[in-house]
């Protein structure tokens, strides 16, 4: 097992990493602003600028807030929330999500484990493709995700594949995620599995 500590450093870079470019945006779009005098053409392209990036920025800063913070089984958010917070992270990546089945309310403690599935999947999709989300749809603690990548070049990074079979690989920035996913896992008593074939990988969570 990762030291606790250390996994906590590294989720953290994996976040700033993931927030760096919406940030970087919306610096340009002040500094476009404030050169921008009295273009107006040029005033309205940087307030463009300022409201994408702002909003990918709020978007991520949610995702990450339920991926890598501490949730309650209590608390809900719904589906539209659920999935419009979910395609932030695919946003701008080629790559085209969606859910299948019925899904209600999302407890924030299943809501967390889809999430670190999805950064995992994000991995998997290095020029874009398709991301397919199901659960059982019940969306309550206990319940099962499965999510589909397809796409060119579609397969699992080794090191996520070498985290999730038990080997004693080492983490990193990048595979913190699956580090972080597999532990939550074992303290609830449930196991993520993952399958594939060619162009295509699927991540199980029971």
């Amino acid at each position: 097992m990762v030291d606790p500590l250390l996994l906590a450093g590294y989720l953290c870079s994996r976040l700033c990493h993931d927030l760096v470019g919406p940030v970087g945006a919306v610096v340009n779009g002040a500094e476009l602003l404030s050169d921008a005098g009295d273009d107006e053409e040029l005033r309205e392209q940087s307030v463009d600028l300022l409201g994408e990036s702002a909003e990918e920025l709020s978007g991520r800063l949610r995702f990450f807030r339920i991926a890598f913070g501490a949730v309650s089984d209590e608390t809900t958010i719904g589906r539209e929330e659920f999935f419009t917070t979910l395609n932030t992270m695919v946003r701008g990546r080629r790559i085209a999500a969606e859910i299948q089945g019925e899904l209600a309310d999302v407890v924030r403690s299943e809501a967390r484990f889809a999430y670190l599935m999805v950064l995992i999947g994000v991995d998997c999709l290095p020029r874009g493709g398709r991301m397919v989300l199901r659960s059982d749809g019940r969306g309550g603690a206990g319940g099962g995700w499965e999510i589909e990548m397809s796409g060119l070049r579609c397969g699992l990074p080794e090191a996520h594949g070498d985290l999730l079979a038990g080997k004693d690989a080492e983490v990193e920035a990048r595979t913190a995620p699956t580090a972080f996913v597999l532990a939550l896992a074992r303290a609830a008593g449930r196991a993520l599995t993952v399958a594939s074939d060619e162009d295509s990988v699927t991540l199980a969570l029971a």
